[in-house]
């Protein structure tokens, strides 16, 4: 579904006039949505990021590949901040980096300041845009390409066409709940109905999420 259509869903269900065609621009800034339809915008976004982070979904997972540079230990992810890292593998050596804390890094890296085949990694601030910054132990000694396997929350639902990436229904049922306590209507039977709706919507669709990766938690020995 795209933005506008999840908002309509949840206008449907609280009996309010629904957008009939998509705005221009970021909704906040529309001045054809409603105040209180730009409510509803607002809480599809926050049931979104609630459902986003219950569960490592497929949809949202994707691959940065980090090439490094010869003698430079400090590279920025180009991922934002609110990211799940799965995995870290050198590709051309095909070994994984194991995550270690900055202090325990720099244990490795004072005062011998070693070069070679990456084998560890540690978070080390953010770039001007805010993009996790990581450093690698030992310094790289030449060019290598390391991937990092991550789960990276989809951007806040601004414009009318994008497309929401998690499933949608407990989504909506969310959003749903979320208006009638704002609307101070959730003192009776229906709250509780919705909640209950909302919960078996998110069971269902992890449930069916995690049959396709249900080999994760799965151990080999090469």
């Amino acid at each position: 579904m795209t933005f506008r259509e999840l908002i309509n869903e949840v206008l449907i269900r609280l009996r309010e006039e629904t957008i009939a065609t998509d705005w221009s621009g970021n909704i906040n800034d529309s001045t054809t949505v409603t105040d209180y339809q730009k409510v509803i915008g607002s809480l599809i976004n926050d049931s979104k990021r609630n459902i986003e982070s219950y569960h490592d979904w497929l949809v949202l997972r994707e691959t940065v590949d980090v090439p490094t540079i010869s003698g430079t230990r400090n590279y920025n992810l180009l991922s934002g901040q609110e990211i799940k890292i799965l995995d870290v593998i050198n590709q051309a050596q095909g070994t994984h980096l194991r995550q270690l804390s900055l202090t325990h890094l720099n244990s490795f890296k004072y005062p011998s300041d070693n070069s070679g085949d990456p084998q560890y990694y540690a978070f080390n601030g953010t770039d001007s845009s805010n993009n996790l910054k990581v450093d690698f132990e030992p310094k790289p000694d030449k060019v290598h390409t390391i991937a990092f396997d991550i789960v990276k929350y989809q951007n806040e639902l601004k414009l009318a066409a994008t497309t929401l990436k998690v499933p949608e229904r407990p989504v909506v049922l969310g959003a749903w709940a979320r208006a009638i306590a704002e609307r101070g209507e959730d003192g009776g039977t229906q709250t509780s109905v919705v909640a209950a709706e909302v919960a078996d919507a998110m069971n269902q669709a992890i449930i069916l999420d995690s049959g396709n990766t249900q080999y994760e938690s799965d151990w080999y020995i090469a």
